[in-house]
């Protein structure tokens, strides 16, 4: 039989043990990061600090949407039209929240049709092509161009005894819109960061049945919405300071 003070002693060694184990197991062994920075330039701007609006609307176009070839030669996967039509549509969607500021002048039926087509004639994939004005795009007060300017992807992981290793992927994407007057040639133009993160978790235990993660479409759709909103929201502030549409109605 074990005595009042053995037992208290081993009641407090276990204790002491369990909370060392629990200490390690808990513990961060190791992190790798890559450096966050995001310019002035890309700073982040939000749509719905655009006052409402019911008046007239600009006319425009969508003439091109492109990813520069820097980019491209690292990443060509990005050159796959899905690519480009995605970017379109996002595009779309961003300045039909904008209606009745902007009207475009085409279908958006047109304007994907026309994203393909030149799409086809590039042997490049969706990088700036040469457009013609034709059509309903003589129509358009102003001619707007988007470029993916910049991609990257980046790991920040962090193993952990308990939990294993966990790693975030970060997708970071760079876009510049610009809006061209159609009879002056002077323009505005806007750029924007967005990022979005994968997360991949595995035991130490027991990976063989994980697998790297792949080049993730979700996440440049993620990151191209963030960054467009950006964009767009800085071209449509600057414009309102100018009294464009004030303009545009004193006109009608």
């Amino acid at each position: 039989m074990l005595k009042p003070g053995n037992m208290k002693s081993k009641i407090t060694l276990i204790t002491l043990l369990l909370c060392t184990v629990q200490a390690i197991y808990g513990q961060n062994l190791g992190r790798t990061s890559t450096e966050d920075y995001t310019a002035t330039f890309e700073s982040r701007e939000s749509l719905w600090t655009i006052p409402e609006y019911d008046g007239e609307s600009i006319p425009i176009a969508l003439l091109n949407i492109g990813i520069s070839e820097e980019v491209l030669k690292q990443y060509p996967e990005l050159g796959d039209y899905r690519v480009g039509l995605g970017l379109t549509n996002i595009t779309l969607a961003y300045l039909d929240e904008l209606w009745p500021r902007f009207e475009f002048v085409e279908t958006k039926d047109a304007i994907k049709d026309r994203m393909v087509t030149q799409h086809t004639a590039s042997a490049k994939g969706f990088t700036a092509n040469t457009v013609d004005i034709v059509g309903n795009i003589t129509l358009a007060k102003y001619f707007l161009y988007v470029e993916l300017y910049d991609f990257s992807i980046s790991n920040d992981e962090t193993i952990n005894l308990k939990g294993g290793v966990k790693e975030d992927l970060v997708t970071r994407l760079g876009m510049q819109v610009k809006m061209v007057d159609s009879e002056t040639g002077l323009y505005f133009s806007g750029s924007g960061l967005g990022k979005a993160t994968t997360i991949r978790e595995m035991t130490l235990l027991n990976d063989e049945n994980l697998t790297e993660i792949k080049f993730n479409q979700s996440s440049i759709g993620t990151a191209t919405k963030k960054a467009l909103e950006t964009s767009v929201a800085k071209i449509v502030k600057r414009m309102i300071r100018r009294k464009l549409w004030e303009r545009l109605e004193s006109t009608q």
